[in-house]
């Protein structure tokens, strides 16, 4: 599926290797990491310093990129359907380059919506794809929206750790409209 959609801000498969045991896909080298691990490795030993302002701006307009791409450009929409930190990684010069295609969807242009099973990041899945398995562009503007609390923040969508202790877990929990 990601052969289908070349774009500077989506992951290129550049090879398959083949044995009778393993297959491999091979990517590029993504010198930076990912949003998440950039964001998470903040206050570590040896931890990279953290993101600037500019630097999260030029991450968030380069998934937006990606995006439209994907939901506007391609020959059949391609949902995502899990778009959040850890799937956005960040080349040599911090361009954002989507990538983990496997749980994604193909929908026609004419159609607003289709049903799937749900799958998904706990803190980043639509509530309508969650209660209804509905899954639309809406779903990847969601999770592409949780991105952005978490790379303005710095916080976790979701603090699994924590389920037990704090009811309040979900970073949207701190979203007033």
């Amino acid at each position: 599926m990601v052969g289908l959609a070349l774009h500077r801000n989506l992951i290129r498969l550049h090879g398959i290797c083949m044995d009778s045991k393993e297959r491999l896909l091979v990517y590029p080298y993504m010198a930076n990491g990912s949003v998440a691990s950039r964001l998470r490795a903040i206050g570590h030993r040896d931890s990279q310093p953290p993101l600037d302002w500019p630097t999260r701006k030029q991450i968030a307009l380069g998934a937006a990129r990606g995006l439209a791409y994907l939901h506007e450009h391609c020959k059949l929409k391609i949902i995502h359907r899990d778009v959040k930190a850890a799937n956005i990684l960040l080349d040599g010069d911090f361009e954002a380059v989507i990538c983990d295609f496997g749980i994604a969807t193909f929908m026609d242009y004419k159609d607003t919506h289709v049903t799937a099973a749900v799958c998904g990041t706990v803190g980043h899945i639509a509530p309508e794809y969650l209660s209804k398995g509905s899954v639309s562009v809406k779903t990847d503007v969601f999770g592409y929206g949780v991105m952005l609390l978490e790379l303005i923040t710095g916080q976790k969508a979701s603090d699994l750790a924590q389920l037990a202790f704090d009811e309040d877990v979900m970073l949207l929990d701190w979203v007033r409209i």
